[in-house]
C-alpha cells in the first residue's frame, strides 16, 4: 500500500497547539478502492470552507479527533453539517476516556451525504461500520445539484 501524511490545517490555539505545532499547508485526498477520501484532524472540522474546497473531488471525509465531552454537541452537529453541505459521507473518529482534567465521550459516527447517521458509537471504545458507496454520493449530487452553484 501507499502512505500519506496529513498535517492539521488549524492548530487549536485555545489549548496552545500553535505554540508547539506548525499548521499544515495542504489538503490530502486519497483514493481508497474507488472512494475519494479527504483527511482532516480534530479542530479542522470547525472550518467549513476547508471541506467545501474539496467537495467536488471527495466522496468521504475522515476526521480523527480529540473533542471533549464539553463540546459533544458541537462535534455531533458539525459532522452532520459537513456531510449535508458537501453531499458526502463523513466518518468521525473521536477519543474516549479521560485525559488531564477532561472527559472524552467518543460519539464516533458515520454520516451519509444527506446527514443521516448510519452508525454511531457511545462513550466506550468500539468499532463501528457502515456501507460507504461513492455511487450514493453521485446520486445525491445528481438529485440535488447545488454544488454546481457555488461561487469561487
Amino acid at each position: 500500500g501507499r502512505t500519506h501524511r496529513y498535517a492539521k490545517i488549524h492548530p487549536f490555539t485555545y489549548s496552545g497547539e500553535h505554540e508547539h505545532y506548525a499548521a499544515g499547508d495542504r489538503h490530502v485526498t486519497v483514493d481508497v478502492e474507488g472512494l475519494r477520501t479527504s483527511l482532516f484532524v480534530c479542530y479542522d472540522l470547525r472550518f467549513a470552507d476547508e471541506f467545501w474546497a474539496l467537495a467536488t473531488n471527495t466522496d468521504c471525509y475522515v476526521v480523527v479527533a480529540n473533542w471533549p465531552a464539553s463540546r459533544r454537541e458541537h462535534w455531533r452537529a458539525l459532522l452532520r453539517a459537513r456531510a449535508i453541505e458537501n453531499q458526502a459521507y463523513v466518518v468521525g473518529a473521536n477519543r474516549v476516556g479521560r485525559g488531564g482534567r477532561l472527559d472524552y465521550v467518543g460519539d464516533s459516527a458515520i454520516v451519509d451525504p444527506l446527514g443521516v447517521v448510519l452508525a454511531e458509537a457511545g462513550a466506550e471504545e468500539t468499532v463501528i461500520s457502515a456501507v460507504v458507496d461513492p455511487a450514493r454520493v453521485a446520486a445525491v449530487r445528481e438529485e440535488l445539484p447545488f454544488l454546481a452553484d457555488r461561487r469561487t
